[in-house]
């Protein structure tokens, strides 16, 4: 397939409005003919040059929204794609897209469709949990229903996603800033106290002394430093491929912290419930359900090591509750399962303690994030109060420095 690009365009239709868009082609000639098709004239093409971009999950949601919907209304699914395919604004979601309805037009189901498309591509936004649904989805003829649960299934985890990417940026953000201000003071402010107070026969207090040191440092190692943090901006930039690894080192981190801990345990915990209660409900297998979760690539090592514990467990004759640990998961959650697996209504239940544990987990966020703040106002002004007063310390005894 030919390198696709963006393009931004303006034209007046047939009532000589003006109007503006943006479409995805192999070359701009391309693009004028598609709006010269339509009607539109005076036609001004521009190409968007930008940094390639994966799609964002709100996109990769309404896409499996949307197809589900026209699933539902019987249309074709080469039509439902070839509709869904002319939507679509990032050229790595477009080929994606156009290899699958490639495969489509070939032959081939959907689900193995999506495994074509990942392999000519090299981009797969489905896991393959759902890509498994999709599968039974096809078998079982109740492929709408298995793509609107996974859509909502979707939507419910992207909000959970936000608000944990906000807990964790805004302290960031805070810092920074404090850091930044730190450093204006520190390389503006603090040379001229220095002047003000050189050649005093009294004594520096520590403090005092201590930030004009560190003044004086910065400024003497400014281009060392420069040095260091370009080199690791770039060194960030090349590990961008590798963003695997590093979420998985960061995610890692993370789940040993005192506060963040509960937070990442609980989202473990609904992820693997949503999806396990959504692939029995479809009548997959158990070990088959489980296998599913095992990826290379998996951000979450903790919960792979514990898979792969039930399945040792599970091929051993044992419950599915007996494999679980209490520790990872919940006693609870244990106790719950266990109570499902003997009702018989295990989806049922898994089902449920997602949504109990998503209730709970929004009710902690929430909590957290305005416990967050007024800490975080305390730590930057801490940080910025404490070289003021570094600063004026030597002022209060005015007779023997002034």
């Amino acid at each position: 397939m030919k390198a696709i690009y963006q393009y931004r365009w303006q034209a007046k239709n047939t009532l000589q409005q003006k109007q503006k868009g943006q479409t995805l082609a192999t070359n701009s000639h391309e693009v004028e003919q598609q709006l010269l098709q339509q009607g539109y004239t005076q036609i001004r093409i521009t190409r968007n040059f930008s940094l390639p971009q994966k799609p964002k999950q709100n996109a990769i949601n309404a896409f499996i929204q949307q197809l589900a919907q026209l699933v539902e209304a019987k249309i074709p699914l080469k039509t439902a794609l070839s509709l869904l395919l002319s939507q679509c604004e990032n050229p790595l979601f477009y080929r994606w897209l156009h290899s699958i309805l490639k495969a489509i037009e070939s032959g081939f189901s959907l689900s193995l469709a999506f495994l074509q498309a990942e392999e000519k591509t090299g981009y797969q936004p489905l896991s393959s949990q759902e890509l498994q649904l999709v599968k039974m989805g096809e078998l079982s003829g109740h492929l709408a229903l298995i793509l609107k649960n996974m859509a909502h299934s979707r939507e419910k985890s992207e909000k959970l996603r936000q608000k944990v990417k906000k807990i964790l940026f805004y302290p960031l953000f805070v810092l920074i800033i404090s850091l930044g201000l730190s450093l204006f003071l520190l390389f503006t402010i603090v040379p001229k106290f220095a002047e003000l107070y050189h050649n005093k026969e009294k004594t520096l207090p520590l403090l005092t002394q201590t930030l004009f040191n560190l003044s004086e440092f910065l400024q003497q190692q400014f281009f060392f430093i420069s040095l260091v943090c370009l080199f690791i901006f770039s060194i960030g930039i090349m590990l961008q491929r590798k963003t695997a690894v590093i979420t998985r080192w960061s995610y890692l981190c993370l789940n040993y912290l005192p506060l963040l801990k509960p937070i990442i345990r609980q989202s473990r915990l609904i992820f693997f419930c949503q999806y396990c209660a959504l692939m029995l409900s479809a009548h997959i297998p158990l070990d088959r359900v489980l296998h599913s979760f095992l990826n290379k690539k998996a951000t979450d090592q903790i919960l792979q090591r514990e898979i792969q514990h039930c399945l040792q467990r599970l091929r051993q004759g044992h419950r599915f509750f007996e494999g679980l640990n209490p520790a990872v998961f919940s006693q609870t959650m244990v106790q719950m399962v266990q109570v499902g697996e003997q009702t018989g209504n295990l989806a049922t239940m898994l089902n449920y303690i997602a949504d109990s544990t998503q209730q709970q987990l929004d009710y902690q966020i929430d909590l957290f994030a305005q416990l967050l703040e007024p800490l975080l106002m305390l730590i930057m002004g801490t940080i910025v109060g404490t070289i003021i007063v570094g600063l004026y310390l030597p002022i209060f005894d005015l007779g023997g420095v002034i």
